[in-house]
Parts: structure tokens; sequence; C-alpha cells
């Protein structure tokens, strides 16, 4: 008997509406048939059926109509979205479809919200086969979790304990009616391959394959929070003060839990994750080299670089214009592309003096080589290339530094140093300069 309950959830009190998403297959009817009957007991949760028109097939709209009179028989209060799923050459249709379709659930969800997905058990199986068949650890053999947080709210997936056999014989049982995606018999699908040609061969060997599988993940995603559990513990014994990590500190918790830890810190930062061949390069070509190679290695969406007993993760560098030039004021806020936000902050007895500045055509360019600057409070003009080297910051990130000009002098590097001669002095209007760069 197909039974759901959502009010045990941990966060079920939270919940202000509930955004089932109705695709008008068999699944998705199920799901909205359930929670329609089941509405009077979720708290008076508001209700809502949200379906995403991909615009893929000449049926398209015919399924939008469909899905509004499903909704209009049960009551439910039904939303439509169209979308552009075409995928761009060389990237998966069901990954673009599938990209464009959850980020147009995010947008229309507001806090408090719930989104509700009809994924079910053998979904999960075909998930998990997937991932196997990629290589993919125990992150990615947990496959997909009962519930999660997503957008300002959550996402709850009712049926995954179901298998698909219990929503048909539901369905059939309450006469629903559903439309049928042709799509889904392409085998040319990656999912629609297993699901056509390979389970229902190691379905009649193993009748009872699904629950299995799914047991599996659910073992795997206990598996995978030891691993983050794990993460946690090591970031804090080498992550530095500015978000880098201690090379001498991950060597020392071994190539394993050093990978694991960069796995986790990719997608707690919101990085696309390297594949474990990236990882072992990390290990080998970053964490491993010398103290005074710059090594980088770098993945699409993401890259780690090594300064000195540093290691920096983040996302790849925008290009930038060495020989840009920006006009200035001194003080409202300049946007640089790529780089990060600048702007200057009054202050009385420090930073560069204001009439220092009044009158004087100021400007913003960037290292070419050979600059030179006398910080405040020190004696003698020093290279800029060395005061950098003082300072520690990385080589990359010098070309990307502020400098501040008026009328051809150098009077300040941003988020640094400014020159002694244009100090303000005690009880002086001066200017701070405070630079932002990009994350």
């Amino acid at each position: 008997m197909l039974s759901l309950s959502l009010r045990s959830l941990p966060f079920f009190p939270k919940i202000k509406r509930l955004i089932i998403a109705s695709s008008g297959g068999l699944d998705s009817h199920v799901l909205l048939h359930n929670i329609a009957n089941l509405r009077d007991t979720l708290n008076n949760c508001e209700c809502i059926a949200l379906h995403i028109n991909h615009g893929l097939s000449e049926k398209a709209d015919q399924w939008t109509t469909h899905c509004a009179h499903q909704c209009e028989a049960l009551g439910v209060p039904f939303a439509n979205i169209n979308v552009d799923a075409k995928n761009k050459t060389g990237e998966s249709p069901e990954a673009a479809a599938r990209e464009v379709r959850y980020q147009a659930f995010r947008e229309f969800m507001q806090p408090g919200d719930c989104l509700l997905t009809a994924h079910h058990q053998d979904d999960q199986a075909e998930t998990l086969l997937l991932q196997l068949l990629r290589g993919a650890g125990p992150r990615g053999l947990a496959a997909m979790p009962y519930y999660s947080g997503f957008a300002d709210g959550w996402h709850v997936r009712p049926l995954l304990h179901f298998s698909r056999d219990e929503l048909h014989d539901y369905a059939h049982r309450k006469g629903l009616s559903w439309i049928d995606d042709e799509s889904n018999s392409d085998t040319r699908f990656d999912r629609n391959f297993l699901r056509h040609e390979v389970i229902p061969k190691l379905k009649s060997r193993f009748p009872g394959m699904a629950a299995t599988l799914s047991r599996s993940a659910s073992l795997c995603a206990e598996a995978a929070g030891l691993l983050v559990s794990a993460a946690t513990d090591d970031l804090k014994q080498v992550q530095l003060d500015d978000g880098s990590f201690s090379v001498s500190g991950l060597q020392s918790l071994g190539e394993v839990r050093a990978r694991n830890l960069l796995h986790q810190c990719c997608r707690d930062r919101g990085l696309a994750t390297p594949s474990a061949a990236q990882l072992q390069c990390v290990w080998e070509e970053v964490i491993g080299a010398s103290k005074d190679s710059e090594p980088v290695v770098s993945w699409a969406g993401g890259e780690v670089r090594r300064y000195r007993d540093a290691l920096f993760m983040g996302s790849p560098l925008m290009a930038h214009d060495a020989a840009l030039s920006l006009s200035w004021d001194g003080q409202e806020a300049l946007l640089i592309p790529a780089l990060g936000r600048l702007h200057g902050e009054p202050v009385t007895g420090q930073g560069i003096a204001l009439r220092v500045l009044e009158g004087k055509s100021l400007d913003i360019r960037f290292r070419q080589g050979g600059e030179k600057l006398r910080p405040a409070g020190r004696a003698g003009h020093h290279a800029l290339k060395k005061l950098f080297q003082e300072a520690g910051v990385p080589p990359w990130l010098r070309e990307r530094i502020p400098l501040l000009y008026a009328d051809g002098q150098l009077l300040a590097v941003a988020g640094h140093w400014f020159a002694h001669e244009v100090a303000a002095q005690p009880g002086e209007l001066g200017v701070s300069l405070l630079w932002v760069p990009r994350d």
C-alpha cells in the first residue's frame, strides 16, 4: 500500500508551500494525487503544482494542458514555466534539460518552500548504476537523498522508497491517466539504455535488485557522511587565515585524507568538483612540488595553485588586461571587470592626505614591472616585487592589484601600502583605499 508521510521531516513545521514537480507522467501524477489527498493533514501548507515546459517535443504544449487539467480535477493550483532546454554542442541533452529545469525550480521557490519530485526506487537504482559506470566514489554512489536543502527551502523525494511497479499498481487502482514522453524510450540516452536494455535482464535474475541497490545507495550515503565529517575535522588543522591551506599540513594528512579534504572543500565553496585523476594531479604536482615552484592544476570550474607553503583553491582566474587604465575620483566605488571593487573611505590622520588628491588627475593602473614605492613609515624606495614578496602576496595576484597614480606618480598599492610622502598627518583628512578582490 502506497502511503506517504511528510510530517516526520525534521523541517516540516517550517514548510510554507509544497511545490509539486508535475511532468504529467505516471510518477508525478501519483505524487500529485497523493499530496492532494494529504493536504488537510499537512499543517495547512499551501500546495501548488509546477510544470516545466522544456519545449523539446512537438507535444510539449499538449502536456502542459494535460497537467493543468490534472490539477484542476484535483483542486490543486497550477503554474507553468517555459524554458529553453536545448543542449549546446558537446553537452548531454539529459544534463542540459535537468540543469534548466532545476534552475527554473530555484527561481520559482520562495523562502520556506519545499520542492517535491517523483523520483522512486527504480530511479535510485538507475542513478547508482550510472554513477558506478562513471567511476564515482561514495558521494556519487549515495545517489539521491530522501531530502536535502534546496534554494531557500528544501527538496524532498517522497516516493523514493517505492518501486515503479508499486506506482503503476496505484495509478491503475485509482484510475489515473498520464502522458508518456516518447524520449523516455530513446535508448541513445544512457539512463534509458539501462532502463530498457540492462535492468530488465538484471531483474529477471535478481528480482529484488532495485531495493538492494537502493540499500547500497543508503550505505554509501552513510560512508559519504563520514567522509564529510573527516574533512571537517582535517580542515581545522590545515586551513590558514586567508582561506588557503597549509601544504605541509596537507602532506601530514596523507594522500587519501588530503584528497578527501580538497574534494569536500570544492563542494562547500560551490566549485565544480575535480575528478579522481585531477585530484591525483593536485597531490603529485602541487602538494608534492618543491617549495620554490608555482604549480597550477586546472579543471572546468576550478583550479589549485601553490605559493610557498600555501595552497590556494578557487574559480579559474578571469582574463585581465594589465595595460588597463581607469580614471577615478579617489572615493566613489570603482568596479574593475574580472578583478573586484575599489573605493576610498574618508579617515582622519591616516591614509593618503586628501589635499594631495585635490585637483589631481587620478587613475588606476596595474603592474608593468620596475615600479618602486617608499611605503609610509619606511626608509628608502623599494621595488614592488620585493614588497610583494615580503608580504607573501602570490605572484598571480600581483598583476591584479590596483595601483593608484596621480599625474603619473605612484601613490598607493590598493589594500597594501601608500607612499610616505603623501601620508596624512595627525588630525588631517585622508583617504584609505579599500580593495575587495573578486571571489
